[in-house]
């Protein structure tokens, strides 16, 4: 029976990531076509689009959050490596458990000032289409809470058995 509840769960985070996935190209997909359509309005009709400057941004926003948190795994994430590369097995576990602690502590101790910015973002809304800043800019809390809860499952990783398939 645990195989079979161990397969269950590889199985939704298979389709969980697959989700992710089309979301993430849903929102990059609309921001290309939100540039398109500018493009064409702008340069063919020489009647420029003001709303979809704003789709086009907030789309951007919302696939380089999205994407950071979701479709990206952290060991693919930017990092200086220079040191890291020419370094033992076991140095490269400590370095690793070191920058993921700290990225765990500071990523939830951004948690509650990111919401309080949000919350104050309340009170703004866009130019053009009059949303709340705080929906545009929402994705940033995915990611902070994405990005940490993906570094503490991948610290817990080094400490088992197979670390060395972690570095």
């Amino acid at each position: 029976m645990p195989s079979n509840s161990r397969t269950t769960g590889a199985s939704v985070l298979i389709w969980l990531k697959r989700g992710a996935d089309a979301v993430g190209v849903l929102l990059f997909l609309a921001a290309f076509s939100g540039f398109i359509i500018q493009v064409f309005w702008r340069y063919v009709l020489n009647d420029p689009l003001a709303w979809t400057e704003e789709v086009v941004m907030i789309c951007f926003i919302w696939t380089v959050f999205w994407a950071a948190a979701f479709m990206v795994p952290v060991r693919e994430h930017v990092s200086f490596d220079v040191v890291y590369d020419v370094v033992g097995a076991q140095t490269k576990r400590s370095f690793t458990a070191i920058s993921l602690s700290a990225i765990v502590v500071a990523f939830v101790w951004l948690v509650p000032y990111t919401w309080d910015y949000l919350d104050f973002l309340t009170r703004k809304k866009s130019p053009v289409l009059r949303i709340q800043m705080h929906w545009i800019y929402g994705c940033y809390i995915l990611f902070v809470a994405a990005f940490a809860a993906q570094s503490a499952w991948r610290l817990a990783q080094l400490f088992r058995p197979n670390w060395r398939d972690q570095l």
